[in-house]
């Protein structure tokens, strides 16, 4: 393959694995906040006002494009959503966040 091609793999790689992402979240807050009467996910609008959390910033998180947010909105949500704040899970998300920022910054490169 030619040098363009093996780029545009990777970049669609990594737009793949940043949808997916976004999915695992969105769904993983479907499933802990529901309602109190009923198996139903909150809606995100819900979600978002019970929690004190832009309902814009959630759904940039989980539609995969949070890389184009700053990290301590991801922070906030993953705080929210997780109930985990301590230094490894920090230390965790932010490796990976910062590494796919990374990744752009070097296909731009090669």
């Amino acid at each position: 393959m030619a040098k363009a091609n093996d780029k545009k793999i990777v970049k669609q790689a990594r737009e793949l694995l940043l949808g997916a992402m976004g999915n695992l979240l969105e769904s993983h807050r479907e499933r802990k906040f529901t309602y109190a009467q009923r198996a139903k996910p909150l809606p995100r609008r819900l979600f978002c006002a019970r929690n004190n959390l832009d309902p814009a910033i959630v759904s940039w998180i989980e539609t995969g494009r949070f890389l184009k947010l700053n990290f301590p909105h991801l922070r906030q949500y993953l705080a929210t959503t997780y109930g985990k704040n301590d230094a490894d899970f920090v230390t965790s998300v932010r490796k990976v966040y910062d590494g796919l920022k990374e990744l752009e910054d070097l296909i731009k490169e090669l």
